[in-house]
């Protein structure tokens, strides 16, 4: 009788089959060894638990920094609104009124839910695309779209750390990254690049480089480079808009 048949007839898994972990070994390995996450990722739904959750903690992040977003938001469409001679003064108003109903609008969290569940089937999407187009990987959708659901946990760490950082300064102008270089006369274009290479931005981006690699079973150097150099286009492509006076994206 073979290893793999005494292995199953004992009851587990045939050798070589990744170890399928629980929710809660799968959220603990992702910050100590997210290889072992993405080696128990299967074909299912599991990414609709993961986006809920991420959700919930993201709308839970946000209620206690709610003034101080709405102030920082409010102060950047009045920036833009001095920039616009056209505008009278009445429709000046209108407009910052109906951000200030939009805040006060509960309505307005559901924001946060449809915003993820679409960035999730997007990038999933993108991260397939390298994986199986660009570096010739075998994954498919379902299990690049779980594995990238599971790297948006990082939302937890993340929020541990930034949240009592604004609540403390009382602004939105906090960065744990090359952010801090920025300056009230650095300009929109070098400034978004300067806040996108942040340590938690990062981490995902690393992390979804390491589910690109294991779902699509390729190296993980190829896999690292190519998320990154999709990422900085991505993030260049912010800039541009930021220029505009457009911002998309975090």
């Amino acid at each position: 009788m073979s290893t793999t048949d005494q292995n199953m007839m004992a009851g587990g898994a045939p050798a070589g089959t990744p170890e399928s972990l629980g929710f809660g070994a799968k959220l603990w390995n992702l910050f100590v060894d997210p290889r072992k996450t993405f080696q128990s990722v299967r074909a299912n739904h599991e990414w609709v638990i993961v986006w809920l959750l991420v959700s919930v903690i993201s709308i839970g992040a946000y209620l206690p920094i709610k003034s101080i977003v709405k102030e920082s938001q409010i102060a950047q469409v009045e920036e833009r609104l001095d920039q616009n001679q056209q505008m009278s003064e009445e429709q000046r108003a209108e407009v910052l009124s109906g951000m200030e109903e939009q805040f006060e609008n509960p309505i307005y969290l559901l924001f946060v839910p449809i915003s993820q569940i679409l960035m999730i089937v997007i990038v999933a999407g993108v991260l397939l695309f390298i994986g199986n187009i660009l570096l010739g990987g075998t994954a498919s959708y379902l299990k690049m779209l779980n594995a990238y659901a599971w790297t948006m946990m990082i939302v937890i760490p993340g929020s541990i750390v930034t949240v009592p950082l604004i609540m403390a300064k009382g602004s939105m102008d906090v960065s744990i990254g090359l952010g801090v270089l920025a300056s009230a006369e650095t300009g929109p274009f070098v400034k978004k690049i300067l806040s996108s290479f942040e340590l938690f931005g990062l981490w995902q981006v690393w992390l979804s480089s390491v589910a690109v690699s294991v779902i699509a079973n390729v190296d993980s150097r190829k896999a690292l480079y190519s998320v990154g150099a999709v990422w900085f286009v991505w993030v260049l492509i912010q800039a541009g808009l930021a220029t505009l006076g457009i911002s998309f994206g975090a």
